[in-house]
């Protein structure tokens, strides 16, 4: 590399090494914004089935905001506040007769509480999504009992069906 002088700078200047390392940084910015633009996103709301802790879901999934049509996915769904202990096996989410963009599937859970989402799109393109959902967790939580008539060490004086 050549200076205003027309003297050849040595290779280990700062000036040799900046420029090449300026290039790389804006290539990979510009890179970086057009990940960022393809990212897809799914919308999800669920409605009791009939069953306790079932539902039906719909999800809207959309890619640079527009509708995904035919695509395939599965959904599964965990409890992030207790990792490993609740999870749902994987069901397919279908898609909704003449709405382009929204799936259903149906959604069995074990208990109420914070679960994360997960969707697993194979085709027309691959990708792992996650959404939060929180199930049947009512606004105003039912008051626990405070007085009980047996003690830690003796639960078999406990009636079965007490649903403090």
């Amino acid at each position: 590399m050549n200076n205003n002088t027309g003297k050849r700078l040595p290779s280990g200047s700062i000036i040799s090494t900046l420029v090449p390392t300026s290039l790389l940084a804006l290539v990979l910015i510009m890179s970086t914004n057009n990940v960022q633009a393809n990212i897809a996103k799914t919308h999800t709301s669920c409605m009791p089935h009939g069953q306790p802790l079932t539902y039906t879901c719909k999800v809207d999934l959309s890619l640079q905001s527009k509708p995904v049509s035919n695509a395939e996915m599965s959904v599964s769904a965990e409890m992030p506040s207790m990792p490993m202990a609740h999870n749902m096996r994987q069901t397919i989410a279908m898609p909704v007769a003449d709405l382009v963009g929204q799936y259903e599937f149906v959604l069995v859970l074990e208990m109420a509480g914070d679960w994360r989402l997960i969707y697993n799109i194979s085709s027309p393109f691959i990708d792992r999504l996650h959404e939060p959902l929180i199930i049947g967790i009512s606004e105003k939580p039912k008051e626990h009992e405070l007085s009980h008539s047996h003690t830690m060490a003796d639960h078999s004086s406990v009636d079965s069906t007490d649903q403090n």
